[in-house]
């Protein structure tokens, strides 16, 4: 074969310069192969090019492709989602959830904790107040040798109030015996705590008071025990 004739392709294709074009049309006039090549190569573009038929596309094809769009873009959402679901469901067996659920337990616990703290350590630095300061007397003021008396008070602390009270001269105690704090207003009791004084007769007791604790009076009876609802033995001190 001729060097020439390897330029058929690109002369068919019009990629030949000028001179080449030339060259080779020469060579076609010359070259019976390349004559018969092209002769059907030709005949064959010109085949196909007549042979396309245009056929009109028939009224429900649009609305067919259409609607397979919108239906796959509808389902794989959905596929996903399920796909997600199950491979996040199969990362938790019984074991790990009640890992992750005491975890999740522990963590509020300690972030309360930490929350708490925070407002403790807040309160140490705000200064103290006595709001209020009530003196506790004997109830029976005839009785011999009855010395007994103290004082309460009502500190704020920011939100915070306490009950403070210190009482003196208190009679001594037998066993189980103790010394119950009552908080009196409109004839209701609140119990305020117990306590036992110590050899010397003194005894105190803190108390931090609710928002709820309202009283105008204090009142402190001997109880058998420090299970009492209600009081059940003498009344001892209280205020006037």
């Amino acid at each position: 074969m001729d060097t020439e004739c390897t330029n058929l392709l690109s002369f068919l294709s019009g990629e030949l310069g000028e001179k080449e074009k030339k060259a080779f049309t020469e060579h076609l006039m010359q070259c019976s192969e390349c004559t018969r090549e092209y002769e059907q190569m030709t005949e064959a573009w010109n085949s196909l090019k007549w042979d396309f038929e245009e056929i009109e596309p028939s009224s429900s094809l649009k609305s067919e492709v259409m609607n397979f769009v919108f239906e796959t873009d509808d389902e794989a959402p959905v596929r996903r989602e399920k796909n997600w679901s199950s491979f996040f469901f199969k990362q938790f067996t019984p074991v790990t959830s009640g890992l992750v659920l005491a975890a999740l337990v522990l963590a509020f616990v300690l972030l309360y904790s930490n929350i708490q703290l925070k407002k403790e350590l807040a309160a140490v630095d705000l200064p103290m107040e006595v709001k209020t300061s009530l003196s506790l007397q004997p109830a029976d003021m005839t009785a011999v040798k009855m010395n007994t008396d103290g004082a309460a008070y009502i500190l704020q602390q920011g939100e915070e109030r306490r009950l403070i009270v210190q009482i003196q001269n208190l009679p001594s105690l037998q066993e189980s015996e103790v010394y119950q704090v009552w908080l009196l207003k409109d004839g209701k009791r609140t119990n305020a705590g117990t306590f036992k004084p110590d050899e010397a007769g003194t005894g105190s007791l803190t108390y931090k008071l609710s928002i709820n604790d309202k009283f105008n009076h204090i009142g402190i009876t001997r109880e058998p025990d420090a299970n009492s609802t209600k009081p059940r033995g003498e009344k001892i001190v209280g205020s006037s």
